[in-house]
């Protein structure tokens, strides 16, 4: 696992010498692998380690311990540690992520940290894919999560669940176990828990295998076209001649719109593939000056021969 961690590192370029790394420990079995890992792989890759901890504040006495564990585990390995607790608990699990993400960014500004490392793996991808599919998202959500996004790199993503824990045995390490991933009340369990399951007993037993398949396939597409649409605005990412867009196909017009939300407003949080019809529709159909909110922040306008992206706060 060693080496397929390496290779995947490697074939990605998500690990330059020199870097500095904060990689992201729960506690958890996936997390304190990628740490024990990149601590394997340190001087290899010529890197210097920083661990990163947040408590939501969400388990009490469980969410102490997990502090714990992971204050000896940087003793342990001898690896510096920020931990924060957080003060306010979070109100969902998009806001706990929010927040988790944002404590990871101010840390690896602290320590001029040039990567995040997080523990996602295939198995994660796999309920991602099926998490974006059943909420109706397009060539870009059924690409799942990438190698790299930004500063945020997962070295972890070509292995399986049952890879990490085996690791984990013949390595004889210890992990703390987060009794709120089996329960039911959450989207991502019951994927997890019920619907995997039942997809592979009733219906195909290749469900896994076949959902990242169709991931790398609709990275492939999502690539090409997302330099096509880069290419159509990159002189203007603000804005786009009507008539130019019209002209475009169906896919392409699509994707531009959602090049010019990224460039308009920083990101395509919350915008999924029916957004991106809904305003298809709007700029097709009806003539005229018109308007239409994406989100509460985010407008799309078209006036003057012209389509705009413009946030509204």
């Amino acid at each position: 696992m060693l080496d397929k961690v390496y290779q995947t590192i490697q074939e990605n370029n998500l690990i330059s010498p020199s870097d500095r790394v904060i990689v992201a420990l729960s506690g958890g079995p996936d997390s304190v692998c990628l740490a024990h890992i990149l601590c394997r792989l340190r001087e290899k890759l010529g890197i210097k380690i920083i661990l990163a901890h947040l408590n939501h504040n969400l388990r009490g006495k469980e969410a102490e311990k997990d502090a714990k564990f992971v204050k000896k585990f940087a003793a342990d390995f001898i690896l510096p540690l920020e931990c924060k607790k957080l003060m306010n608990k979070p109100a969902n699990e998009n806001s706990g992520r929010a927040m988790r993400y944002k404590f990871l960014k101010q840390t690896a500004k602290k320590y001029r940290a040039a990567k995040i490392a997080a523990a996602h793996h295939q198995d994660d991808q796999v309920e991602t894919i099926l998490s974006h599919f059943l909420r109706g998202a397009g060539l870009s959500g059924l690409s799942g999560m990438r190698y790299q996004n930004g500063k945020i790199i997962r070295p972890l993503l070509d292995c399986s669940r049952e890879e990490i824990l085996s690791y984990l045995e013949k390595n004889n390490l210890s992990y703390r176990v987060d009794q709120s991933n089996f329960s039911l009340k959450f989207t991502r369990n019951k994927i997890r828990l019920k619907l995997l399951p039942a997809l592979k007993k009733e219906y195909n037993p290749q469900i896994r295998k076949n959902l990242l398949r169709l991931s790398k396939i609709c990275r492939a597409s999502q690539e090409y076209i997302t330099e096509e649409a880069r290419a159509l605005i990159s002189e203007h990412p603000s804005f786009l001649l009507l008539k130019t867009w019209q002209a475009l196909p169906a896919i392409l017009k699509r994707e531009v719109l959602r090049q010019m939300i990224a460039s308009g407003s920083g990101d395509c949080r919350d915008i999924y593939a029916v957004h991106l019809e809904e305003a298809v529709k709007m700029l097709e159909a009806q003539a005229g000056n018109k308007k239409k909110n994406l989100r509460r922040d985010l407008q799309i306008i078209k006036k003057n021969g012209k389509i705009w992206v413009k946030k509204t706060n």
